[in-house]
């Protein structure tokens, strides 16, 4: 079993390598022949007026945090503003460590009970929920992208090797129609309970121990996730709104930022950009917030949209955008500091339960920032 562990991991290991070298080729083809001062020039005509990309990401934050106490149960429910930080600094690990959501999603409940008194498989049972409202409504968001650019920009479609016919056409949105079905099984029923009774088959003595220990814990995370689209419906759909309106703000950055950069986007544009770049960090999300991976699908984008000196832009835009997100992460780790909170702590020397929580971030088509 060791050694199976061994080669499994070794196999893993050799196809991110794989990938990684993949992406820096791409970039490499694209920005060999960069010229930065024309980047600098770029980003210096933006001036201060970049400034007000802050707004749209703080915002977003905000929506995203109204998504999440929409699923918290209890009266009073945690105050806005505790969720606030708590997103702030729990996105700070997403996106600045190596598979920073098998550190940043457990956190989220142990910090909501240390700074709410919320009880923790509550607690972990909101992230669930929340995380697959972000992640429903992140699909619904790809989806609408890619009809904007179908009806609008036809060719595009054609130059990322989907082709105009019906057959690509109805094979992504069959497949987006599907991932959205597999996404909300959990509201459908005992969905975690029936997983643990297959593991429970396992002839292995320590795991099936460890089965029993969780399974009182995981019968009521159960309860509350698969009852709560049937018995909190308004509560839901207040939920998937705000994590929708979350991801429109991740565009409207987008929006602004080319703007400012000198260029002349649609909306359609600043959509599809995002809602490409959220499946490259899903399909890398090893790579800390993405990178190299979305930076491909923007420049890719910007040429098949036929932006003038699109390379340029692109590399301008990406600056841009990632001096903003280390902004951010800067701030989070303030916000960790101001709690006391020690991010690279094994999530079990916390709590058994928490990182049932990460298997569920995993399934996100993020997450943005994946979605809490």
């Amino acid at each position: 079993m060791q050694a199976m562990n061994c080669r499994v991991r070794l196999a893993k290991g050799l196809l991110r390598l794989a990938l990684v070298i993949l992406l820096v080729v791409v970039l490499w083809h694209y920005f060999s022949d960069l010229d930065l001062s024309l980047v600098s020039l770029r980003i210096s005509e933006g001036g201060f007026a970049l400034l007000l990309i802050l707004l749209p990401y703080g915002l977003v934050f905000l929506t995203e945090s109204l998504a999440w106490q929409f699923t918290i149960g209890g009266t009073p429910r945690p105050g806005l503003g505790k969720l606030y930080l708590i997103r702030m600094a729990t996105d700070a690990l997403f996106y600045s460590i190596p598979g920073g959501v098998a550190v940043a999603e457990p956190m989220r409940p142990v910090l909501l009970q240390k700074q709410c008194g919320i009880d923790l498989t509550e607690g972990i049972g909101s992230c669930i929920i929340t995380k697959i409202n972000i992640a429903v409504a992140q699909v619904v968001y790809i989806l609408l992208g890619f009809i904007l650019v179908t009806v609008f920009y036809p060719g595009v479609t054609l130059q990322l090797g989907i082709g105009n016919g019906i057959t690509g056409y109805l094979s992504v949105g069959l497949s987006l129609l599907f991932a959205i079905g597999l996404l909300t099984l959990p509201f459908s029923g005992p969905r975690l309970t029936q997983f643990l009774r297959a593991l429970s088959h396992i002839p292995l003595a320590p795991i099936r121990k460890l089965i029993v220990k969780a399974e009182p814990s995981i019968s009521r995370l159960d309860t509350q996730v698969g009852r709560f689209a049937r018995d909190h419906t308004s509560r839901f759909i207040g939920s998937l709104l705000f994590s929708f309106t979350a991801w429109l703000l991740v565009a409207v950055e987008t929006f602004l930022i080319l703007k400012f950069l000198g260029s002349e986007p649609t909306f359609t544009q600043a959509v599809a950009l995002e809602s490409t770049a959220s499946i490259l960090r899903i399909l890398f999300f090893f790579l800390p917030a993405g990178i190299g991976a979305s930076e491909v699908g923007f420049v890719t984008l910007l040429v098949a949209f036929g932006f003038p000196e699109a390379i340029t832009l692109g590399a301008a835009y990406i600056a841009v955008k990632r001096l903003k997100e280390a902004g951010w992460v800067a701030l989070g780790y303030l916000v960790l500091w101001f709690v006391g909170s020690n991010p690279f702590r094994r999530a079990r020397e916390r709590t058994h339960i928490a990182a049932a929580s990460v298997d569920v971030a995993r399934i996100e088509t993020d997450s943005r920032h994946p979605v809490p």
